[in-house]
């Protein structure tokens, strides 16, 4: 194990180095101890005031103190972590958007700030330019996905006039999306069960390249993601096989069909993050249910409030020069895109969550040139039909509990488990 480096040109940076490894060529020691060491310094820079290393410790319900801690600091700032941290709209924007900056270093590999790398089969250390997955732009598509979604909901609860309380994530929102899922990836339906215990196995995979997770979690991933590239391989021979296995199935596409699986996460935290946003503001849960077609408003408008993805993280590719500080070749840097979307001088009134805020498609959230890019329009659908199925069935819905979240996850953000009643 390589001894903590402090950063030579900038005082105060202390950095656990990368593995040099994937996840699988290391011994339980080994990788355990790496994760150990890497939350420790991580705890100490957030205990000595760092607000980004306390985003990463993921300690917290509510991040965005935190976000507006940076944004205090200025568009660009440098964390003692050895990250230096965008909050402002405006550069976030021409980071994402810059060829000068890609997912992992210039030789392919992690950088000292990503704490893992899973190797080749993980999407997320994928380039820029994958081809968007089949999906949401297809009509029989979104028929599937409604025909889930219903379905999904009417099995909870069958009697429309009747009350009901049931747990939303848990109940509705991640079977369904995954249901949904495995139907327009093609997945055979005597695996589809198998595809959503591996896909749930998954949903801390990309905290985990930021944020240590325990090394039994990262084991499982590891093995869920080898595991899942097999099952979609399966299916895809399967499926070019016998066409007519099963008719309402799509057809695989290689490129991107692990990307899908892994949008699912992304679609179920959408939805509840706009669940919680609409029941907390009663006048704006009523409207949608009176006009569903303000589902799409209120997908984006939570992509900006409250992303499912609250960061993304690139790499120096080429030497550039940003908001006045020259940063070489390698250095990481981390778009707060759930900051970018609280923007006061392009959002305005930024904390308050509003179905006709016409600049909300401004927003960062799911950037086209990100790792999620190639998912974003089956997880914005997902969430809108999840949204309109809910208000349709369930007007009088409303918060019955508290909130449970995840803890390490300064990454993906969307509850666990949301009691409701209806």
């Amino acid at each position: 194990m390589a001894e903590p480096t402090v950063s030579d040109d900038l005082t105060g940076a202390l950095t656990q180095p990368p593995l040099g490894r994937t996840v699988r060529a290391v011994a339980d020691r080994e990788l355990g101890t790496h994760l150990l060491e890497t939350r420790g310094i991580h705890w100490i820079h957030a205990a000595n005031g760092d607000p980004y290393a306390a985003v990463l410790r993921g300690q917290s319900d509510d991040p965005y103190p935190e976000y507006e801690r940076l944004r205090a600091r200025g568009p660009l700032s440098f964390s003692t972590t050895g990250s230096w941290v965008v909050s402002g709209h405006g550069l976030a924007a021409s980071v994402l958007s810059s060829a000068d900056f890609g997912v992992s270093g210039a030789d392919g590999g992690p950088v000292a700030q990503q704490v893992l790398s899973y190797g080749e089969g993980c999407p997320l250390e994928h380039e820029r330019g994958l081809p968007a997955a089949r999906g949401a732009a297809e009509s029989g598509d979104r028929a599937m996905v409604e025909r889930v979604h219903r379905e999904t909901l009417e099995g909870l609860a069958p009697d429309p006039s009747a009350a009901y309380a049931f747990e939303l994530v848990g109940g509705f929102v991640r079977p369904a999306v995954t249901a949904a899922t495995a139907a327009v990836l093609g997945v055979p339906a005597d695996r589809r069960a198998e595809f959503g215990a591996l896909v749930e196995q998954l949903r801390p995979l990309s905290d985990s390249l930021l944020a240590p997770q325990s090394l039994r979690t990262v084991r499982a991933a590891d093995d869920a993601l080898a595991a899942l590239t097999v099952l979609l391989a399966d299916s895809s021979t399967d499926s070019s096989a016998d066409a007519s296995a099963d008719a309402s199935a799509g057809s695989l596409r290689p490129d991107g069909a692990l990307l899908s699986a892994l949008g699912v996460s992304a679609a179920v935290r959408l939805t509840g993050n706009a669940v919680l946003a609409l029941l907390a503001h009663p006048g704006q849960w009523k409207e949608l249910c009176e006009r569903p077609g303000l589902a799409p408003a209120a997908v984006e408008e939570t992509l900006r409030y409250d992303p499912p993805v609250q960061l993304d993280a690139r790499v120096v590719r080429t030497e550039t020069e940003l908001a006045g500080r020259r940063l070489p070749v390698g250095a990481h840097v981390v778009v707060l895109t759930a900051a970018a979307g609280r923007d006061p001088e392009v959002f305005a009134d930024p904390e308050r969550f509003d179905l006709a805020r016409p600049e909300a498609a401004a927003h960062l959230a799911l950037h086209p040139a990100g790792p999620y890019g190639p998912v974003a329009s089956l997880v914005r659908l997902q969430a809108e039909v999840a949204l309109r199925t809910l208000a349709g069935r369930f007007p009088g819905l409303r918060q019955a509990g508290p909130v449970l979240r995840p803890r390490r996850a300064p990454v993906g953000r969307g509850p666990l488990s949301v009691p409701v009643s209806a």
